[in-house]
């Protein structure tokens, strides 16, 4: 019976034993598979991500190289500056500054402006109805400004009359507009009523006047109305008719000058500054 036992025992712990077995191969068989399956789950998700496109890719980067960039530079030379040369008309006691242009390409503008620089410096001849062979004239030109905008130029010298007890002080001026090929007047740099009344008002600049002299135009300017150097400024500059101008004005470096007639005494013409910008 004890024999029995034993051997229904040993079936017993047999079969423990064999399912014991059974179960941890099956559990270490489900751990491998396991790991093989998450292997494969990783390596097909990065497969299935390298192989899909990409949607959206940078925009490419646009160079040009040293010989395009000489190309493009040669295509598009530098304009250069307007600049001037000097002539002098001469005729029996008669001597004339004036400037021509160069460097304007446009050669058919460039000619308009050298005749219109001419004739308005030569002008003063006959609107004083000189006689070149007896009177005396002599006037010399400065550039202040040359450029495809504007051309800035002043006259300044002395003529005398034939007979006559002493010389006239001269001054006058010519604004072009160069784009245009036209003369600017008074009326383009400032307006002749208001600056009528700037001459007449103790702010008067004379920029050009010593201390003694302005002392005395201060006074003399006031002999003036305000209604006759409005009519003086309004009639001020190039172009011209009838006599020649009285006040003649121009804009350099944020300023406005103009002229107005004084007695001989203290110089036949004196210059008044205006500010724009302080006014």
């Amino acid at each position: 019976m004890i024999k029995r036992d034993f051997k229904h025992a040993s079936r017993h712990t047999l079969l423990l034993l064999t399912l014991a077995v059974s179960g941890t191969c099956l559990m270490t068989g489900c751990k491998k598979k396991e790991k093989l399956d998450a292997s494969s789950i990783h390596t097909t998700a990065a497969e299935t991500m390298a192989a899909q496109p990409e949607t959206t890719k940078a925009a490419p980067e646009i160079t040009i190289d040293a010989e395009e960039k000489e190309t493009t530079a040669a295509a598009k030379p530098a304009v250069p500056n307007i600049t001037t040369k000097k002539n002098t008309y001469t005729s029996g006691k008669v001597s004339i500054e004036y400037p021509s242009v160069l460097n304007l390409d446009d050669k058919e503008k460039a000619a308009a402006i050298d005749t219109m620089l001419k004739d308005n410096a030569l002008s003063i001849i006959k609107a004083y109805d000189m006689d070149e062979t007896k009177d005396s004239l002599d006037i010399k030109c400065h550039v202040l400004s040359a450029g495809r905008s504007r051309i800035t130029v002043t006259y300044e010298g002395t003529g005398m009359a034939e007979g006559a007890a002493h010389p006239t002080n001269f001054f006058y001026s010519n604004t072009i507009d160069v784009q245009k090929a036209e003369n600017l007047g008074f009326d383009k740099f400032a307006d002749p009523y208001t600056m009528a009344g700037y001459v007449l008002s103790g702010d008067c600049q004379f920029p050009k006047a010593n201390d003694a002299s302005k002392a005395d135009l201060m006074k003399i300017k006031n002999d003036t109305s305000l209604e006759e150097y409005t009519k003086m400024f309004q009639n001020a500059d190039f172009p011209f008719e009838g006599d020649f101008p009285s006040s003649f004005s121009y804009e350099h470096e944020g300023n406005i000058y103009f002229s107005i007639p004084v007695p001989h005494a203290i110089g036949d013409y004196a210059i008044v500054m205006y500010t724009p910008d302080t006014k």
